[in-house]
């Protein structure tokens, strides 16, 4: 009877091990999960509302709801929630899980590189996140792509889970805060998702790239943006401009976008079709070249053709002529659209020594002209004073270099212009040109500011004495001080307006006994120049 008895026993207690012994080979029966997240304030405490500046304590956590338990070989997840009412400030690893923070999302990786899987307990505590409630709101703490994975690499169940809502201090968002936070979200966003290179020539796609220069001008205006989002209280004037100057910065540097060509294999049919044009490129003047591979190139018709200028050392890129037509140029430069057999004109000119002018002020161009073609000096060595006033002696100075300062015989025509002088010949010169007369009774004022109504009567009398067209095209003027002009200068302001020289301001007037900045003189000098 005992040895029936003790045969029974040892079925059974095969039968109970069997179980064992297969969820051994197979991971286990019956996993399943469910994801806690527990959150508290510093003391552990659970919470839902806490406090602007307060410490937020977010732990998440796994529990088996199966009858099966097993080691874990891979797990991932992420914890999603509002970057603007919260920001994370540290997260705190357990058990080999990495957790990394991204834009309002902290993932949590782990990968088992022993096939040997890791003890489950690892599940009861994944890792905490900590973070500081830095503006009033609502939201939720939300979970997506959770899983766990068998030796296999098979998916375990994993239960549905709920969002975690919390409430920061009155639980609404700033309207001008909330908006300055998405718009240097979107302007940090569009920055990593487009390349930012200085050399072209290696980048076929995507077809258009952006400077480093521009990246740097519009990654320095987001964080001063986010200064001002940081700031505890910041004031709605301040929150205003930071938000119009980023929406600037972001519009500029979309404007700054470099088109490369498109490139792509170029079929038999393409060439019979006369699909390709070419591009030839060559420098006059010398003080620079065109980079290796951009001399002569091959494009498809209505495609963009890119050139990169190499400039000398203390040179950059002057203009560009495109079948004989100037355009302004750049170090790196894109014709938007090859329509037809197309030849570049490249000029380089000397850089400015001035520390306080920038490439993109206004009036660079007009003030690299100036004093390339010797027509004005800086106030020093280093500065160009461009917002700085300008003289009646300077002016007449400029004029009198643009003819290349002929011979003068002094003479006594003013009381206040004696011989040897630095502005002596110039307006000497100036006045037996007919192109000033001065105040009367023998005076001239050299050193006193010169109005924009004198700069262009002085420029016309310049233009007559020269023979060049006076002729214009508009019979009044629709600036809302036109009325103040004087007698004097009415002819002129009709012609300089007429001619480009001389413009109005945003607000639509032109201020004519306005005094004008060196930059202004600089300007209306080089439109000037082109009318020749």
């Amino acid at each position: 009877m005992m040895k029936p008895l003790k045969m029974i026993l040892c079925m059974l207690l095969l039968v109970a091990a069997l179980p064992s012994y297969v969820y051994g080979a197979n991971d286990a029966a019956d996993l399943s999960y469910r994801v806690d997240i527990t959150v508290t304030d510093r003391s552990g405490s659970p919470k839902s509302s806490f406090d602007v500046g307060e410490e937020i304590f977010v732990k998440l956590s796994l529990a088996y709801t199966g009858a099966g338990k097993a080691p874990v070989y891979g797990f991932q997840g992420k914890l999603q929630f509002d970057s603007y009412v919260l920001k994370n400030t540290s997260v705190t690893m357990e058990k080999d899980i990495s957790m990394k923070y991204a834009d309002g999302v902290i993932n949590y990786v782990f990968l088992d590189m022993s096939a040997n899987g890791k003890d489950d307990t690892m599940l009861k505590n994944i890792g905490t996140a900590v973070f500081q409630a830095r503006n009033n709101g609502t939201l939720d703490f939300s979970l997506s792509n959770f899983l766990i994975t068998n030796k296999d690499a098979t998916l375990r169940n994993i239960e549905p889970f709920e969002d975690v809502q919390i409430v920061v201090g009155s639980g609404i968002k700033e309207a001008s805060k909330s908006s300055l936070f998405e718009d240097i979200k979107a302007a940090k966003a569009y920055l990593a998702s487009v390349t930012i290179a200085d050399n072209p020539k290696a980048i076929y796609y995507p077809d258009f790239w952006y400077s480093t220069t521009s990246a740097q001008n519009l990654r320095s205006v987001i964080s001063k943006s986010e200064a001002v989002f940081e700031k505890e209280h910041a004031l709605d004037s301040e929150i205003s401009e930071a938000i119009e100057k980023l929406s600037i910065a972001f519009s500029n540097f979309e404007n700054s976008k470099i088109v490369g060509p498109k490139r792509w294999v170029v079929t038999d049919e393409d060439s019979k079709n006369k699909l390709n044009y070419t591009v030839k490129v060559s420098v006059k003047g010398g003080n620079g070249k065109i980079a290796e591979g951009f001399e002569n190139q091959t494009i498809r018709a209505t495609t963009s053709a890119t050139i990169r200028m190499i400039p000398d050392e203390g040179f950059e890129t002057e203009y560009i002529f495109i079948n004989g037509e100037k355009f302004i140029g750049r170090d790196i430069y894109t014709i938007p659209e090859i329509s037809s057999d197309t030849t570049v004109v490249v000029t380089f000119v000397r850089k400015t020594p001035f520390t306080d002018i920038a490439h993109d002020d206004w009036f660079y161009f007009s003030v690299r002209y100036a004093y390339n073609a010797g027509l004005f000096t800086g106030t020093s060595e280093t500065k160009f004073s461009p917002s700085g006033k300008m003289s009646r002696a300077m002016l007449a100075t400029a004029l009198y270099r643009m003819e290349n300062q002929p011979n003068v015989e002094f003479a006594e025509v003013f009381s206040d212009v004696q011989s040897g002088r630095w502005y002596s010949d110039p307006i000497i010169w100036a006045n037996q040109s007919k192109i000033v007369n001065g105040y009367g009774k023998g005076i001239f004022a050299p050193n006193k500011s010169i109005t924009r109504e004198q700069i262009a009567v002085m420029l016309y009398r310049y233009a007559k004495g020269k023979g060049l067209d006076l002729h214009t095209e508009i019979s009044s003027l629709s600036f809302k001080d036109a009325n103040k002009i004087s007698a004097f200068a009415k002819e002129s302001i009709h012609w300089a307006v007429s001619k480009g020289i001389m413009n109005g301001n945003s607000d639509l007037t032109l201020n004519p006994s306005g005094l004008a900045t060196r930059a202004e003189v600089a300007t209306m000098i080089q439109r000037f120049k082109d009318l020749e």
